[in-house]
């Protein structure tokens, strides 16, 4: 009877090591990105896809004069992910670091709120680029 018991235990055991082992490799496997913010400086800055899929910042030295921001198109923001959904929402920042503002411009099929056309100097704005259409060759997106 004390063998049987054992038995039992012992399989309980060792489902329990093998599902924690399982957990560990699950947590540790995964890659976590962490998305940074871009120094675009004094200068007015083109963004590519990647970068607009990479940081969550931009930030501008706006002290001296105004500068741009131009968008990638929608095309490339969507083609730089792994797995879009029509819906999806991606947060990032504009930062204006001084008493002149960014404004930002739009590539293809990419349009911005007037509440999002420019960031006002000394100020920070989050902003939200939701997919509208992830069809190849019709990628639209709206930034708010």
């Amino acid at each position: 009877m004390k063998r049987k018991s054992l038995r039992s235990y012992l399989t309980v055991f060792v489902i329990i090591m093998i599902l924690s082992l399982l957990f560990l490799v699950a947590c540790t496997g995964s890659q976590i990105t962490q998305r940074d913010f871009y120094n675009a400086g004094n200068a007015e800055f083109s963004l590519t896809g990647a970068q607009f899929d990479q940081y969550i910042l931009f930030r501008f030295d706006t002290s001296t004069s105004g500068h741009t921001m131009t968008l990638p198109s929608a095309a490339d923001i969507i083609s730089n992910l792994s797995s879009p959904y029509a819906g999806e929402v991606i947060t990032f920042a504009v930062a204006a670091d001084g008493s002149n503002g960014v404004t930002l411009i739009a590539r293809t099929n990419v349009t911005i709120k007037t509440g999002a056309l420019t960031v006002s100097g000394n100020t920070t704005i989050t902003m939200y680029c939701e997919f509208d259409n992830i069809t190849s060759g019709s990628e639209a997106v709206t930034i708010y």
